[in-house]
């Protein structure tokens, strides 16, 4: 099993109610334009670290999966450090897309996104589990990268629940 039914009902649920809390937060980062054209599927493994930084490998089978809250993609990254334990990183890579963006209001949602994205990839590491043509060895490693993400969205959950403005 890779997620409880307790984790995931909890996870459900407590997404489900901030987001319902929370409209005018979101109604408000659309009417401000931070809905773009994003990359989708920001991830460590996506970023090259040369003379320059090169960003690629963004979502390009369904442009609609590329149109985006910036400060989901922001979370992914952000939920991508903290997964590989660098919640140092994590917490420096908000603090620099707060500072040059002036988006101070994306601190209200970088948390949900955050259990949405980690989340998400636990669904996709729990989807190779059915996969007949994926080795045994493997199929175990998946096991492990979903719980750990499903883990890591129930203990976001629990950041954004903490929060003044939601609950």
């Amino acid at each position: 099993m890779t997620i409880s039914r307790e984790v995931y009902e909890e996870v459900k649920n407590k997404t489900n109610d901030f987001f319902r809390k929370n409209e005018k937060i979101f109604q408000q980062r659309i009417a401000s334009d931070r809905i773009r054209d994003c990359h989708g599927d920001l991830r460590l493994e996506h970023i090259f670290w040369g003379d320059e930084i090169s960003i690629f490998d963004c979502i390009e089978f369904n442009q609609r999966f590329r149109y985006t809250d910036v400060a989901a993609d922001i979370a992914f990254l952000a939920m991508d450090l903290d997964y590989h334990g660098r919640e140092d990183l994590s917490e420096h890579l908000i603090g620099a897309y707060v500072g040059e963006s002036g988006d101070h209001e994306s601190m209200e949602v970088l948390d949900f996104y955050k259990c949405y994205r980690a989340y998400v990839r636990g669904k996709v590491e729990s989807f190779r589990l059915d996969d007949p043509h994926i080795p045994g060895r493997e199929k175990e490693e998946a096991l492990k990268r979903a719980q750990e993400y499903f883990n890591l969205a129930a203990a976001t959950r629990r950041d954004f629940d903490n929060h003044l403005f939601c609950f």
